[in-house]
């Protein structure tokens, strides 16, 4: 437990430390109670009001509904770009206004140039901001580009979560049993090929040199030696 001699230097120590006094200091300081993600107080500058972000993501929560950490940051990162593509619209905005509070200042009516370029506001504008607004124009499509990659990617994940699960690989199905025999087909007749039904020849026996070889088929023709004319017939 503490003495009252303890109490009374730390209310002393206390009086003399007033925090950081440099802006380096400062700015580091200011930082310390920051948590991340997206709903910082970081993410607020000069002219915007929290309570329009708050809004814009309440509105894509409820849209979308992200279930996992992934579909939550793709949907912080498409609230993120949203919110910047609106602040460089007013960008732009402020872009013209500055402009042409710059002719207003440096007006004179006797210049004839100068009342052209009252005449013709937009003309006028784009000829002296068209580098900017191209510059501008490019941060836009680059979020927009952002915002159709992270949609596309959320919408293939909650996709995915209502699909339903496909069959196990290996799978086979059951096969049916025989069908009875008054409903099976009648089976059509195997074709025989020609040459199943001619007998194979009777092969030839070999004769020994100088004697006629003859088979049964040739037992209905004359003998006739080669050079005999007794079974000439036409003698």
């Amino acid at each position: 437990m503490a003495t009252e001699k303890q109490i009374a230097a730390n209310r002393l120590n206390s009086q003399k430390s007033t925090g950081p006094r440099t802006q380096v200091g400062k700015s580091v300081s200011s930082l310390n109670a920051l948590q991340s993600g997206l709903y910082a107080e970081s993410h607020i500058i000069r002219g915007e009001a929290p309570e329009a972000l708050a809004q814009l993501t309440a509105e894509y929560y409820a849209e979308w509904h992200p279930v996992t950490p992934r579909q939550r940051d793709l949907v912080d990162t498409v609230v993120h770009n949203q919110w910047l593509i609106r602040r460089l619209r007013l960008t732009e905005a402020d872009l013209y206004a500055r402009h042409y509070q710059g002719r207003d200042d440096d007006f004179e009516e006797k210049w004839r140039f100068k009342v052209l370029q009252r005449e013709h506001p937009l003309a006028d504008a784009f000829g002296s901001l068209e580098k900017r607004l191209l510059r501008l124009q490019s941060r836009v499509n680059s979020l927009e580009r952002s915002n159709r990659a992270a949609l596309k990617e959320l919408r293939e994940l909650q996709a995915l979560e209502t699909e339903p699960p496909s069959d196990p690989i290996g799978f086979v199905p059951s096969i049916a049993g025989p069908a009875p025999a008054g409903d099976r087909a009648p089976l059509s007749p195997v074709p025989q090929s020609p040459y199943a039904r001619t007998p194979h020849p009777e092969p030839r026996t070999l004769a020994p040199p100088g004697v006629l070889a003859y088979t049964e088929s040739d037992s209905q023709v004359p003998n006739r030696l080669p050079g005999d004319p007794s079974g000439d017939s036409s003698r």
